[in-house]
């Protein structure tokens, strides 16, 4: 099996995870954040990656247009709409759940480059600076534009 199937089959799970624990109401009312804080992020994350030189997908073979691999932003995407939907909204445990996002997303960053489909000046350092600042722009974010767009308190934290 080519290595670029890795990203179908990482989608495809992850989207039968989403459909499997987040009722379609709220997927249809996350979808927007996702697209924008896991879709649009990722293609910008990719992009500062490519310009640096630092980090980038490779091995995507066809799956792919100028150097980003069409279902990584995607996966994203599901990700955070699956992020977002068990995101508390009290201080204590939001930071907590952001912090163990963190981790477990160096974790992934570290198998994709262990699968040959990733590349990483750091396999520490890099993405723990950029999942900071990822996960931070995305949940500050997702509260403000939500509490925007929805128009009360609901997901402030606390």
């Amino acid at each position: 099996m080519p290595k670029y199937f890795i990203y179908l089959i990482y989608t495809t799970i992850f989207a039968l995870i989403l459909i499997a624990t987040v009722p379609k109401k709220e997927i249809q009312r996350l979808a927007i954040y996702g697209i924008i804080f896991g879709g649009i992020m990722d293609v910008l994350m990719l992009i500062l990656g490519k310009v640096t030189g630092l980090y980038g997908w490779i091995n995507y073979g066809p799956l792919g247009f100028m150097g980003i691999p069409l279902f990584s932003n995607v996966s994203w995407a599901i990700f955070f709409i699956l992020y977002f939907y068990f995101l508390p909204s009290k201080k204590p445990l939001a930071y907590l759940y952001a912090s163990v996002g963190i981790m477990f997303a160096i974790l992934y960053a570290n198998l994709v480059i262990d699968l040959g489909i990733f590349k990483s000046y750091s396999r520490i350092l890099l993405p723990l600076i950029s999942f900071i600042g990822w996960f931070t722009i995305a949940t500050l974010g997702f509260y403000k534009l939500n509490n925007y767009i929805e128009g009360n308190d609901k997901n402030t934290i606390k």
